[in-house]
């Protein structure tokens, strides 16, 4: 096996909307706090060629994803077998438009494909052969993090991971946890958030790293707070110093085809949506009302071209024949968790905003309450709600058909 780390940087001009935390803010950048970067990990053996790549965004586009996979074949990696991921930062810009929250600067944009690929060839000149692949499994204590849709509800507090032993390079960590990327709360300085953190502190003990963000859509940092934020990056750091497991040096993977099933609705059903929206939020003038009649003009236009179902892609990697699975939502705990009880793998890293960020993908207790995720965030991800079980019956199928591959 050889392994490669590149980064290369992706920090967006000052005067950039930075995204997320409420409708239509106008945050934009003023300062630096930490740069944001394009990571990406390059892994070869005699078998398969592949990819995992993590930037300090809060989700990319599919012309993005487009662009980079069609970089990524001319060197030999297949798009099948290259992993993009988000961070999922709330003190970046956005890359594709969510109604009120971020608006896209597309001169910003252009450059951010062409960023990716240059951290991709920085992995390729950095590529040295491996000499000893770790595992990192390790439990956490402490209230850094909490469920935020259920009291009491389900916490991943393990920090699952790699470290790669090299011949004559640094050592390489890949790292990953769960939570949202707020830490920084409404904060007009660009920022990765926590996992900048996490890799500076890798740095500092010499080993290059990249970040992989588990499934936050149900997660919060108990505290908006930079001292919880430095103690939970150092939390994460510290795992490397735990005895690892040796793995064996293979490398798989593959791709998984679904088929979601979203909401089926009438004209009627939109207008009903939106105005249950405007009521809730205090009269059509408030911001999140504003969200929601946009929504319903643009489903109300493009009516005759709504669809109830859409094909999507969950992609993985066995690395010394531990998952890898990567889904292109904000997904819950419990989906993570279904997944690694159903294919007999606690430490498969399961993570969330892959590719082109479709939202979330609320469990079925979440929609039967009516959240935030189930309903409103559909509006600014100008989406249809998906169908009540969908979470869990992609979470049953990716379990399954990953046991029997591993099997």
């Amino acid at each position: 096996m050889r392994a490669g780390l590149g980064k290369w940087e992706l920090t967006p001009p000052m005067g950039v909307e930075l995204a997320g935390y409420g409708y239509y803010l106008g945050r934009c950048a003023q300062s630096v706090r930490d740069p944001l970067f394009a990571r990406a990990l390059a892994l070869e053996t005699d078998e398969l060629r592949a990819l995992i790549i993590s930037c300090d965004l809060l989700g990319l586009s599919r012309e993005v994803c487009q662009d980079v996979f069609t970089y990524a074949e001319t060197l030999g990696y297949a798009p099948e077998n290259v992993l993009i991921l988000s961070i999922h930062t709330h003190t970046g810009p956005c890359i594709k438009y969510h109604e009120g929250c971020g608006f896209v600067n597309e001169d910003y944009v252009a450059t951010v494909a062409p960023a990716i690929c240059r951290a991709i060839d920085a992995a390729v000149a950095d590529l040295d052969e491996v000499v000893t692949l770790e595992k990192i499994f390790v439990p956490f204590e402490g209230e850094h993090i909490y469920n935020r849709t259920i009291e009491n509800g389900p916490v991943d507090r393990i920090v699952r991971g790699f470290a790669f032993q090299r011949r004559s390079a640094a050592p390489i960590a890949a790292v990953s946890a769960a939570c949202h990327g707020v830490f920084r709360g409404r904060s007009t300085a660009v920022s990765a958030d926590f996992a900048g953190e996490i890799n500076r502190l890798m740095a500092a003990r010499g080993m290059d790293s990249i970040y992989l963000n588990g499934l936050c859509g149900d997660i919060d940092p108990s505290l908006q707070d930079d001292g919880l934020l430095d103690s939970f990056a150092q939390l994460v750091a510290d795992t490397f110093d735990h005895a690892k497991s040796v793995l064996p040096m293979t490398l798989q993977g593959g791709c998984l085809p679904f088929t979601l099933k979203l909401t089926p609705v009438t004209t009627e059903d939109i207008h009903q949506a939106a105005a249950l929206a405007v009521s809730r939020a205090g009269g059509k003038d408030m911001p999140a009302a504003r969200v929601a009649l946009t929504w319903e003009r643009e489903m109300t236009e493009k009516f005759s071209a709504l669809r109830d179902e859409e094909s999507i892609t969950v992609k993985f990697l066995l690395l010394g024949g531990v998952p890898v699975i990567a889904l292109p939502f904000e997904g819950f705990t419990q989906i993570g968790m279904d997944i690694r009880r159903l294919c007999g793998r606690e430490d498969a890293l399961v993570l969330g905003c892959a590719e082109e960020l479709l939202g979330y993908l609320p469990t079925r207790d979440d929609i039967a309450r009516g959240t935030y995720a189930a309903l409103e965030s559909t509006f600014l991800y100008k989406r249809l709600p998906v169908v009540p079980g969908e979470a869990e019956r992609l979470g049953e199928e990716t379990g399954i058909a990953l046991e029997r591959i591993l099997s």
